[in-house]
């Protein structure tokens, strides 16, 4: 079995208050994009085997390791599994990449195994392995809050240009929200919802907002030289979660590939994307 593990993005992220478990209360709209990690699945006899052409992905702390293993101890069974892995997207960006690779590889030995696993119960399932997982098993334009688990589908966002900027280097979330000072000042999520329902890109403008990048751009000032410069060229520019990923939103294709044009040649990793709703996943 093939399938596509696809990237996501935020359009705009409030964090609102850190809990006792020790994790953050946050609000943020989530949307895949269209760029995509490659994965195969294989039933096998016994075992589990894992290939990647990422040589550092091979160890038990990748979460399609976990996640395996995680759907193994909930059905009491053996799911003997060979995966294959494509890794395209760059690792620690904001893209939630390995998320996503755990969360296809959920449902992925839910089908190949005929488990009968409710989404709803994977979702639930799934939130020990990470905030994200709910998001990247469900797709589509969400609004999730609490720590990532209470999701809400909102108007559809699907088929919009966008160009991603990568810098080529990692930043760990865990440490962006250990740094993160939680101001009293909330996102206007109602303002944005109506923004993106109406494609209104003057609000979304004034609106689309991460609280996480005045942090992040404190170690990391190229970050913010390149959101100033995606909005010079007519885009709607944010970091996406933790960084270190910069994308914008275009309405205009001659500005998206004048962007491009540009920044193809500075970082490697640099895209032309669309949003997606995910559902061609699996």
């Amino acid at each position: 079995m093939r399938a596509k593990s696809y990237g996501k993005i935020n359009l705009s992220l409030d964090v609102i208050s850190k809990r006792r478990d020790g994790y953050h209360n946050i609000k943020t709209i989530m949307q895949k994009i269209s760029l995509y990690d490659e994965m195969e699945f294989i039933k096998i006899k016994r075992g589990f085997k894992f290939l990647s052409n990422v040589d550092e992905l091979d160890n038990e702390d990748n979460l399609v390791y976990k996640a395996h293993n995680l759907l193994e101890t909930y059905t009491g069974k053996k799911l003997p599994i060979e995966i294959h892995l494509k890794k395209n997207l760059p690792m620690a960006s904001g893209l939630a990449g390995g998320t996503g690779n755990g969360a296809l590889t959920l449902r992925a030995l839910n089908k190949i195994y005929r488990l009968g696993i409710s989404l709803e119960e994977l979702c639930k399932e799934s939130l020990k392995l990470g905030a994200d997982f709910p998001y990247m098993l469900v797709g589509g334009t969400i609004l999730a809050e609490g720590i990532g688990e209470k999701l809400e589908v909102i108007d559809d966002f699907c088929g919009q240009d966008l160009l991603i900027v990568n810098p080529g280097y990692g930043i760990s979330t865990k440490k962006v929200y250990e740094n993160l000072d939680i101001d009293n000042d909330r996102i206007d999520f109602d303002a944005i919802r109506e923004a993106l329902k109406t494609k209104n890109f003057f609000k979304l403008s004034k609106f689309l907002q991460n609280k996480m990048e005045s942090s992040v751009f404190k170690n990391h000032p190229d970050l913010s030289d390149i959101k100033k410069k995606l909005k010079e060229f007519g885009g709607i520019p944010l970091m996406s979660g933790s960084g270190a990923t910069m994308f914008a939103i275009f309405d205009d294709r001659v500005n998206l590939n004048k962007a491009y044009d540009y920044y193809k040649d500075l970082y490697k990793y640099t895209y032309m994307a669309k949003t997606v709703g995910g559902e061609d996943e699996l």
